[in-house]
């Protein structure tokens, strides 16, 4: 599928890149380059957050190409690809699961008492099992969270602490005072236009030899659906012509009910084609 090919499509049409792209496109009105295989567009949606991916469809020609430039693509641009779609996925996952009425935690240790990494994730796996017990007990929805642990070491002195997205239910101060091993602070979330996309992204930031992050099995999944029809060719060269302009307009007609937030346009120097990446965002909740 061509999605495999994002990212050959690395060019961001943005800022003054959009203009240098416009330019060439005048300069050469045939090699607007929308392809001529059509275009399918993947919808995600995870709670209020709209996500849409148009992406050319590539004929047995262009798939040639693709697998081609595919394989000439460094591991560190791969795995810059990986970090960024694993980036995507978190904001995914925490905007289908949490909203303002949860929590963001930060636990952290006194820096004579200082664990080593295994100690901190048992302190963490105990934590939270005495979380779930006293949910089952006040008879409170299951506990569901998202948590990474953070370990700083500059050579002089090592530091970790941790970063968790809970559900509501246990007031802020008890979930310090359960904590028990340094310093706690709670705090509601604090969803933007672009919901909880801020502490996502840190909540994956890489950390060297280690998992970025750890959940509970019940989160919510984001839900996909992909359409080869959503979009004409006409339409998505309008887009990529002066997607600042055209972009709020046409997306807020496709997806009724929804705000639009940011749009990026990508292209590619080996293949044909653009592709569109849409957020948007229930517009109820943007009114709050």
């Amino acid at each position: 599928m061509s999605w495999e090919y994002e990212g050959l499509f690395d060019a961001i049409a943005d800022g003054a890149a959009d203009d240098l792209l416009a330019d060439y496109w005048k300069s050469q009105p045939s090699a607007i380059r929308v392809g001529s295989m059509g275009y399918r567009t993947a919808t995600i949606k995870a709670g209020p957050r709209l996500e849409a991916e148009v992406y050319p469809i590539f004929g047995r020609a262009e798939e040639r190409a693709a697998r081609a430039a595919k394989a000439n693509i460094t591991p560190e641009k791969q795995q810059r690809l990986n970090e960024e779609r694993a980036r995507r996925h978190m904001i995914r996952i925490v905007d289908a699961n949490f909203t303002e009425k949860d929590i963001h935690l930060t636990l952290t240790y006194p820096a004579d008492r200082m664990p080593e990494y295994s100690r901190a994730r048992k302190d963490i796996r105990n934590f939270l099992l005495k979380l779930k017990r006293i949910r089952e007990r006040r008879g409170l929805p299951e506990l569901k969270y998202i948590y990474t642990i953070e370990e700083n070491d500059d050579g002089r002195r090592r530091n970790i602490h941790v970063h968790m997205i809970l559900n509501a239910g246990i007031d802020r101060e008890e979930l310090e005072a359960i904590w028990g091993k340094g310093y706690a602070n709670a705090d509601r979330l604090q969803p933007t236009e672009t919901g909880l996309e801020r502490l996502a992204r840190y909540i994956v930031k890489q950390q060297k030899n280690r998992k970025k992050w750890a959940a509970s099995r019940n989160l919510v999944q984001p839900k996909k659906h992909t359409s080869d029809s959503k979009f004409s060719n006409r339409k998505v060269k309008e887009i990529a012509q002066d997607f600042r302009a055209v972009a709020k307009e046409v997306m807020e007609k496709k997806y009724k009910g929804y705000t639009f937030v940011k749009c990026s346009v990508y292209y590619s120097d080996v293949l044909d084609g653009v592709y569109i990446r849409c957020v948007m965002r229930k517009w109820e909740e943007l009114r709050q």
